[in-house]
């Protein structure tokens, strides 16, 4: 509220700046009286220029650029402004057809005098005026969407650097590290076949995050291939009640995707969908359609009091949104539903 009204304030002082130069500029007697102000500054041709000139100010800042020029309709929004321009040179002439020009106290009929310069067509002051304004509410306009968007590119680096070093503390950590070491151990001393795709798909994880997470998208065939990896990890953990589904529909060859998106929703069906004692279904479901992304996850609740503090959800899905509105903006739809027993996720992003 304090913001606003001082906007509120600065646009008043300004546009009183901007109305008082014509008065401190214009050519005057030396003896100067109220009525030369009131005949020049205060008549009501003077107070409609300067309404129409300053509604067109937040009209172009507010209205036509942003449902006409953003939305890359270049001939109409050309087309408005070239009328907007004609219209005001002519408001002069408008008027004075509408309400008559009085010439030196004279009767508006009667014709002019001889000797006096007739009135242009167009009045150059006023589209000179208009360009000016015209010129700079766009300038404003360009300036603040380029200032949000390198803030916007800010705070998507911060929070993809956030996320890595949020996995690497996570996930890659001494607790998920020794387990899948261990397992890997395991399957090396009972000389098993998967002994070399385990240690392949933990050197994929690695590589993913130290390396191809770091750029802004990744091909989403990638994201897949990380996500595969990362379940058949958390699987050599798990006994035999917990049952992985993982579906991947349509061609992802092709389409990107912001690194490290889907992760948190995963970890967290991992953290609070297994049991030990009781049948643990975790349903994932990867559907690429046209230009978009479907992505569902769902499992049942199981909260494990011996699960630790430390064992969090990586950039937790609470962040994720926020990743998914510096990514996608208003492209994206996230679906949560958090039952009693029953957690489901539902996201569609365009790829």
């Amino acid at each position: 509220m304090k913001k606003l009204t001082v906007q509120i304030v600065i646009h008043i002082a300004a546009w009183l700046c901007f109305l008082l130069l014509p008065i401190l500029f214009y050519p005057r007697p030396r003896e100067v009286d109220t009525t030369f102000f009131v005949d020049h500054f205060l008549t009501p041709l003077v107070l409609i220029s300067n309404i129409y000139i300053i509604a067109f100010y937040y009209l172009n800042t507010y209205l036509f650029l942003p449902r006409l020029f953003d939305h890359k309709r270049f001939v109409f929004y050309t087309v408005l402004i070239l009328a907007l321009l004609v219209f005001y040179g002519f408001l002069g002439r408008v008027y004075h057809g509408i309400f008559g020009y009085p010439i030196s106290g004279q009767n508006p009929s009667f014709p002019r005098p001889p000797g006096t310069r007739a009135r242009p067509l167009i009045n150059a002051a006023n589209l000179a005026l208009f360009l000016l304004v015209f010129v700079f509410s766009t300038g404003i306009r360009v300036i603040n969407q380029w200032l949000r968007s390198e803030q916007r590119n800010k705070e998507i680096a911060t929070e993809k650097l956030n996320a890595e070093l949020s996995f690497l503390k996570a996930q890659i950590n001494p607790h998920f590290l020794f387990n899948t070491l261990n397992n890997i151990y395991a399957l090396a001393s009972a000389q098993s076949e998967q002994t070399a795709p385990a240690v392949m798909k933990l050197s994929s994880i690695m590589r993913y995050v130290l390396t191809e997470a770091r750029n802004d998208l990744v091909p989403l065939e990638k994201e897949i291939q990380f996500t595969s990896h990362y379940i058949e990890l958390q699987k050599m953990r798990l006994t035999d009640k917990a049952v992985v589904d993982f579906t991947v529909r349509g061609e992802p060859i092709g389409r990107q995707i912001a690194p490290l998106l889907l992760l948190p929703f995963v970890e967290n069906a991992f953290k609070y969908g297994i049991s030990t004692r009781e049948r643990s279904p975790i349903a994932i479901l990867l559907e690429i359609k046209g230009d978009s992304l479907y992505f569902s996850i769902c499992n049942h609740k199981y909260f494990n009091t011996l699960l630790r503090a430390s064992d969090n959800t990586g950039i937790g899905i609470s962040n994720t949104r926020r990743r998914l509105e510096l990514f996608y903006e208003d492209r994206y739809s996230l679906d949560i539903q958090d039952k009693p027993n029953e957690f489901s996720v539902h996201l569609k992003i365009p790829v």
